[in-house]
């Protein structure tokens, strides 16, 4: 299983790499408008959002929006094998880890999950809204003990079969740019407006 995931990581993180900038660049405003037309998208307490590498769906056109609309958005801060969630104000509290990820330096620490959602990156999503992350695992082991909604964001094209195990944690919804697919009976990919 870590072997298959493994070997498809790598094609993936080749192929997102070899994307066109400017192509790439019209998916990402394509999602993002996808992300504000969610009926009720505004109507959590806070939001949980990485800030985006070069090779990950644009968050921070997201981020700057909440931050305009007055609400409370947190990065992952990432220490030992975990990741805090720091609310910032603006992106420009962001700093390069060694790992070469963008992140808060400091904060208020987000600890209560109640009424928040969590933008959550991957390489992939399946019909059942598994992931293929990028390998920590830190949003897996978060999810373990999170109790909000989880929204995954990724290009459409890179969808599709995964391997996944018996820890694995699907998300509640799936935004690509063609559209938002959720719901908890069979299948992610029945397109909606809405997150549940």
């Amino acid at each position: 299983m870590q072997e298959l995931k493994k070997a498809l990581r790598s094609k993936l993180i080749r192929r997102r790499r070899e994307m066109d900038k400017a192509y790439r660049k019209n998916l990402d405003e394509r999602i993002y408008n996808n992300l504000k037309s969610i009926d009720g998208i505004l109507n959590f307490d806070a939001y949980l959002i990485y800030a985006s590498s070069a090779i990950e769906v644009d968050t921070r056109a997201f981020i700057e929006y909440l931050l305009s609309m007055g609400k409370t958005v947190a990065v992952p801060k990432c220490e030992g094998r975990n990741m805090r969630f720091l609310a910032i104000s603006s992106l420009s509290e962001l700093i390069r880890s060694k790992f070469g990820v963008d992140e808060p330096e400091s904060g208020e620490e987000i600890t209560d999950f109640n009424n928040t959602l969590c933008v959550t990156p991957a390489l992939s999503f399946n019909e059942k809204g598994y992931r293929l992350g990028y390998g920590g695992g830190f949003y897996d082991r978060f999810f373990e003990k999170y109790n909000g909604i989880k929204l995954g964001i990724c290009y459409e094209e890179f969808c599709g079969d995964i391997p996944t195990g018996e820890y694995d944690i699907p998300v509640d919804t799936v935004v690509t740019e063609k559209g938002v697919f959720c719901g908890k009976e069979d299948s992610l990919w029945k397109k909606k407006n809405t997150m549940i």
